[in-house]
């Protein structure tokens, strides 16, 4: 995968001197070293998650005594899985949403920063820099001074652009993808004790069938979310003039996740709007009001006037310095 589309961000310009010789030939190495450790944390979390299902699937079932009791007797343990399982699903779904969006993204553009340290086009430029944000709007415990968010490209592009977005999702949290995450986690949590070997087939398969439709929802949800928080601008003017060029009536303007109802307009009341709207304009200044195409007639014209002029003026001169049309000097 290539960058050739990307381009120096200039909001960085005070990191970009170029490195020394030391950095870059240090620098490939030290990317991917800080690659590694972000990848091993990610795959300590992942191994956190898998733990459960991994204990339920190589667990030989005798020894699995909370799903043995669920087949004996449901209703008791059904008790106690209602107490824990609020708090599963929160760790589960959002809590891991976030985790991931603060390990993975970083160890991704460690990669992505490591292969452009190997690259001649990116020699002479400096491949990532620090920013710091207040103190308390980041992931992580109270600090007394701002906060360093490293890893974020000199020169962006569409894929560091996305890994950006997932590790602002992780380090500046957005409750609005709380909610969205808490399917994933209900999914998780099904799709963990479908993996124990202590129930019944027909058990397993269902709670596997079960998970999915949450899954796929929370998938639908983030993106949602997502768009939201990163294109809503965008998202709301796009879908507003959809909307508008196929309902004149503006009912129903849906704007990202939330749904705009207007009351539908009578031909009489917009016809009654142009009008006003109309007369306000005649009512503004006149050179504010001009076209485009009005606009480069006036200088036309202007342009033409000061052409005569000159030419009246150079046929004036011509006309002094004439013999028989000079003045005397001898008075």
């Amino acid at each position: 995968m290539t960058d050739r589309s990307a381009t120096p961000d200039p909001r960085v310009a005070r990191d970009a001197t170029p490195p020394g010789t030391a950095a870059l030939l240090l620098r490939p190495f030290g990317y991917l070293a800080i690659g590694l450790v972000w990848t091993t944390i990610g795959l300590f979390v992942v191994g956190l998650y898998l733990a459960v299902a991994a204990y339920g699937l190589f667990e030989p079932p005798a020894d699995q005594e909370l799903w043995s009791e669920l087949v004996a007797s449901p209703g008791a343990v059904l008790g106690r899985l209602a107490v824990v399982a609020p708090i599963v699903v929160v760790l589960a779904g959002p809590v891991a949403w976030y985790l991931s969006c603060a390990i993975w993204p970083l160890a991704a553009l460690s990669f992505v920063y490591a292969g452009r340290a190997l690259r001649p086009s990116y020699r002479g430029d400096r491949l990532s820099f620090t920013s710091r944000v207040a103190p308390g709007t980041t992931l992580g415990p109270p600090v007394p001074g701002p906060v360093a968010m490293s890893l974020q490209p000199q020169r962006r592009s569409r894929l560091t652009d996305t890994l950006v977005r997932f590790s602002v999702c992780g380090w500046n949290l957005d409750l609005r993808e709380f909610w969205p995450a808490v399917p994933a986690g209900i999914a998780w949590a099904l799709a963990s004790t479908a993996a124990s070997t202590a129930l019944p087939s027909g058990w397993r398969v269902g709670l596997v069938v079960a998970a999915v439709p949450f899954a796929l929802g929370s998938v639908v949800a983030l993106r949602r979310a997502w768009r939201w928080r990163f294109h809503r601008e965008r998202v709301r003017e796009t879908r507003r003039e959809r909307w508008i060029a196929q309902h004149g009536d503006g009912r129903d303007l849906r704007d990202g996740p939330r749904v705009v109802r207007t009351r539908p307009q009578s031909a009489e009341h917009r016809a009654r709007v142009e009008a006003e709207r109309a007369a306000s304009r005649g009512t503004q200044d006149r050179l504010t009001g001009l076209t485009s195409d009005e606009i480069g007639e006036r200088r036309e014209a202007v342009l033409r006037a000061r052409r005569e002029r000159e030419a009246r003026e150079a046929r004036e001169r011509a006309r002094r310095g004439r013999p028989d049309g000079t003045a005397s000097g001898a008075d």
